[in-house]
């Protein structure tokens, strides 16, 4: 503990002396300052769900929040809990506690608000916890830190956004962050670059840079009254004394983050050549795509013969005779060379194999490197050809993302009846309704594999994504058929703001072995491009916008090795 506080000290001191207001945009201080409140406050932030000490299972949606004592007091919000009820809460070193609700003041009558909750870990331990800043000292353009866990996500640590404070009070009583949220991140905590709590996650607006925070000074008021497990029906009498900010003056606010992207368009140049459009049709319907320049360096892979140049890019938005776009606008034919559809990548050839471009060199394989745990924070720059880059933070380490969400919409349901596969569901609109499927048909083949198990047929269905098109072989009223039916991508579950944000997602976006997440808003037709760091390092290219919260990128590693078996 005495280490704790003398490091805070120590940092205090030295945070420079003139930086309250109107600093400008220096890349490498936000970097480092960024770098040092992750790293303080990541282990301090926990997943949680709800918690059934019967039958040991979970019991409620996951969200978020953070330890904010080493007794194992939490904040989170309102909406989230229930005084009385048990929790389970997730450490990012993989430990489990169980953890009781105590107070929770948020009125039904106005939409949860002030939506403030707490939890404790029940356990005895001496707990990674925050601290807590102040709320009332924040300012427009402070730069911000979310690091909580996104539920579609469902990854065992949590991810990083980065952002700005764009109001200090709305007229809800929130702080408004420029931290992208969505459900899951409820009770998330934000940090300042000091890495203190300076608000808890609530909700979100349409717009992703509209994020609704609590404002961490009500906690502080509300201490004593949070610790009775009482759901408040009225604001608590009993206060707590908030007191004020020791460090505000020292807080620093940066006009520059207002366009973040703005600030790295020096790099739009350095870039340009490595970064292509690609124009091709899918499915009968015009499709462009980001794409990355590769060429290849004999000297580094020994007995590789290959010139030219060659384009990697994401599979299902490239048919085939794609026409490739350099950055000076020249469009060039190209040749497929391979698909990989499980990573959702193509290679492709440029027909005219004399132009020069300053495309990526390849490495060994040997040479590459995984995201590393002090690369979280730093920014990653996505150039477009014929358009401004776009900008984000490194918001994770690697991870798997088991196949979910691509798996296509079909429509119907089915139960297992007298050892038949019979329709008992077809939903109203949905593609299996299109293609003239009934209730009471038997399913007894799709695609010509035979289906006569209830297993067989929902592992059949998944393996096929939106566009493409199955035949269904069934028998009617004792005759049989054989219908082709279009799969669609799955509607929305919800009008959540979450699932309407602009461009929207990727339609093939999980079934990934090693991916990891940034936080720039890639509109998923500019999936296929290249990321880099601001020093120039190849990170991989993006692979799918995943939610509003997350990009993802396909590393170099997985890249590299997809072109070397190609060849």
């Amino acid at each position: 503990m005495k280490l704790y506080i003398l490091a805070l000290a120590i940092f205090a001191l030295l945070l420079p002396l003139d930086n309250a207001s109107g600093q400008s945009f220096h890349r490498k201080d936000i970097e480092k300052r960024t770098g040092f409140a992750v790293r303080k406050a990541y282990a301090t932030s926990v997943r949680i769900w709800g918690f059934d000490t019967i039958n040991k299972v979970q019991a409620s949606s996951q969200f978020s929040g953070v330890v904010v004592s080493a007794e194992g007091h939490i904040f989170t919000v309102a909406h989230a809990v229930v005084p009385g009820k048990i929790y389970k809460v997730f450490f990012t070193d993989g430990r489990e506690y169980l953890a009781a609700g105590l107070g929770r003041i948020g009125f039904v009558d106005k939409q949860n608000m002030p939506d403030i909750g707490m939890l404790k870990i029940m356990d005895k331990g001496i707990w990674p916890f925050a601290e807590i800043g102040w709320s009332s000292a924040l300012k427009v353009n402070e730069p911000c830190v979310s690091i909580s866990y996104p539920e579609t996500l469902d990854q065992r640590l949590p991810t990083v956004r980065f952002g700005r404070i764009a109001k200090t009070m709305n007229d809800w009583g929130f702080i408004e962050s420029t931290c992208k949220m969505e459900p899951g991140d409820s009770g998330g905590p934000l940090y300042d670059d000091m890495g203190r709590v300076i608000a808890l996650h609530s909700r979100i607006d349409k717009s992703e840079d509209i994020n609704l925070e609590v404002p961490v000074d009500l906690y502080r008021k509300y201490w004593t009254a949070l610790q009775k497990a009482e759901d408040y029906k009225a604001l608590p009498g009993q206060l707590d004394e908030i007191k004020t900010d020791p460090l505000a003056g020292k807080i620093k606010t940066i006009a520059g983050l207002e366009d973040l992207n703005g600030n790295f368009r020096n790099y739009d140049a350095r870039y340009r050549d490595k970064t292509v459009w690609v124009k091709s049709s899918v499915k009968g319907a015009e499709q462009l795509a980001a794409g990355t320049l590769f060429v290849p360096d004999d000297s580094m892979v020994k007995g590789l013969n290959k010139k030219g140049v060659y384009v990697i890019s994401k599979n299902s938005l490239v048919g085939d005779n794609a026409l490739v776009g350099l950055y000076n606008g020249d469009l060039m034919r190209s040749k497929l060379i391979a698909r990989d559809k499980e990573n959702d990548l193509v290679l492709l050839e440029l027909a005219d194999a004399h132009i020069t471009a300053g495309g990526i060199k390849l490495k060994p394989l040997s040479d590459t490197a995984s995201v590393k745990f002090e690369d979280i924070g730093k920014f990653l720059i996505t150039p477009l050809a014929g358009k401004r880059s776009k900008v984000g933070v490194v918001s994770s380490r690697n991870f798997g993302l088991p196949r979910k969400f691509s798996i296509g919409y079909f429509g119907a349901g089915a139960n297992f009846q007298n050892e038949q596969i019979i329709l008992t569901r077809i939903a109203p609109g949905s593609p299996a309704e299109d293609g003239k499927l009934e209730l009471g048909d038997q399913i007894v083949g799709i695609n010509g594999v035979l289906i006569s198990r209830p297993e067989q047929y929902g592992n059949e269905l998944m393996k096929y994504s939106a566009g493409d098109s199955i035949t269904i072989e069934g028998i009617r009223k004792g005759e049989k058929y054989s219908l082709m039916v279009g799969i669609r991508p799955r509607p929305a579950m919800t009008d959540h703001p979450a699932e309407n944000f602009d461009g929207g997602k990727s339609v093939v976006l999980d079934g990934f072995k090693r991916v990891f997440a940034h936080d720039a808003a890639i509109r998923p037709e500019e999936c296929g491009g290249p990321v880099f760091d601001a020093e120039g390092r190849f990170y991989g290219i993006n692979i799918a916008r995943f939610s509003r919260t997350s990009t993802l990128v396909m590393p170099e590693s997985v890249i590299y090795d997809f072109i070397y078996r190609s060849w």
